[in-house]
């Protein structure tokens, strides 16, 4: 099996990465269940966050290099066929509705480095390292270089891609590429202490937030000041403030913290 993907009762999915003959490198199979599963978050079905996390102690080797691999005949229409999975896992990550949460044990190489900048929030074991060493066999790490620059910033993108070297989870953290270092043995306790953090806050309020933020990237501070003085209004208005205001006034957990009822 190359992927695991789970629910919990309280709508935290978790894919776990599993193709341990290549370190969890992503196949076209796994990236396909990837991206059905980020982009049907957002269609109202009560997912709350995702999880991303590999198997076997190792976070993710990048794509697998048996479907990469170079031909003589090969046209820029067929390079540009398989790698266009991978365009389209970025694009369901960044733009995905919910939290999205990578778990990085073991290590991170290639383009499981970019898979982990593409998520919200990044919880790395102190023991995990990060490596881009595609330049090393002649290939421009394209996907992760400018997804780094985005996420952390050019220089500190570049000290990641230029040569190549191992980078430890603290030095991933300095950059802001990881947000969380924990001990490795008590990662899953962080990482539920953290799924917890996020079942607390109302839905919806987490999807407008990612949205309002992805809105101003880029915008002038009076115009995403604006943007955001509208949100406020619409989202004092909504339901789930509403609810979310008695449940703080009634010292009473908020009905989102509870989970969903299964109709008979």
């Amino acid at each position: 099996m190359s992927i695991q993907i789970t629910r919990s009762p309280m709508g935290i999915v978790t894919c776990l990465l599993d193709n341990p003959q290549r370190r969890n490198a992503l196949n076209g199979v796994m990236l396909q269940a990837l991206c059905e599963t980020y982009e049907a978050a957002g269609q109202g079905d009560g997912i709350r966050a995702i999880v991303l996390r590999g198997a076997h102690g190792t976070f993710c080797a990048g794509r697998d290099l048996r479907e990469l691999e170079s031909r003589q005949d090969d046209s820029d229409a067929s390079i540009a066929e398989r790698i266009a999975p991978v365009t389209r896992l970025a694009q369901a990550v960044r733009q995905c509705a919910v939290p999205t949460v990578a778990v990085i044990e073991g290590k991170a190489v290639g383009l499981g480095v970019a898979l982990a900048s593409w998520c919200d929030l990044v919880l790395a074991a102190d023991d995990a390292t990060f490596q881009i060493p595609e330049a090393r066999a002649g290939i421009v790490p394209t996907y992760t270089a400018v997804s780094l620059a985005q996420a952390i910033g050019q220089r500190q993108a570049l000290a990641m891609c230029l040569g190549g070297r191992s980078l430890g989870a603290l030095l991933a953290q300095t950059y802001g590429l990881v947000q969380q270092v924990c001990p490795a043995a008590g990662l899953d306790d962080d990482l539920d202490t953290l799924c917890q953090c996020l079942i607390a806050c109302g839905p919806q309020a987490l999807r407008q937030c990612k949205d309002l933020l992805v809105r101003a990237r880029g915008q002038p501070f009076d115009v995403a000041i604006e943007s955001a003085a509208a949100l406020s209004v619409a989202s004092m208005r909504s339901a789930e403030a509403l609810e979310g205001m008695q449940a703080v006034l009634g010292k009473r957990p908020p009905a989102w913290t509870q989970p969903p009822r299964q109709d008979c």
